[in-house]
């Protein structure tokens, strides 16, 4: 009966491990457990804390900080955007050089954004 409760405790955390990753139905690439606060088009080329995001289109997470403050013409994505090259993040924000996967900015433990950068299937030769 140990036995059985062990593999059965074992199994629900495997389970819980792999659930947490989800498929984007846009990029079909595995996505974050954060909320999704929608899509910004980067126009051209640019380069934030010497991250490169080259012209296209990007699916921004946050966590634990309001899509608000974020998004839009005022938010900080933006406003990341139109720094110089070379120019340092606002206080406190910091860029996560040795996060896994999308660049993420954040301004505090668990306080933050990922952006991704959304590859579009290429439909046009499928039949």
């Amino acid at each position: 009966m140990i036995k059985l409760m062990k593999s059965l405790l074992i199994l629900a955390v495997v389970f819980l491990s792999l659930s947490s990753c989800t498929k984007d139905d846009v990029s079909q690439t595995p996505g974050p457990q954060t909320t999704a606060c929608g899509f910004v088009q980067v126009l051209t080329n640019e380069v934030i804390s010497g991250v490169q995001f080259p012209k296209g289109k990007y699916q921004i997470n946050v966590f634990n900080i309001t899509c608000g403050e974020v998004m839009g013409d005022m938010g900080l994505f933006s406003q990341f955007l139109q720094l110089g090259d070379n120019d340092p993040l606002p206080a406190p924000w910091i860029h996560l050089k040795d996060a896994v996967g999308a660049p993420k900015f954040v301004k505090g433990p668990g306080v933050g954004f990922r952006v991704e950068k959304v590859y579009e299937k290429n439909t046009k030769n499928i039949k």
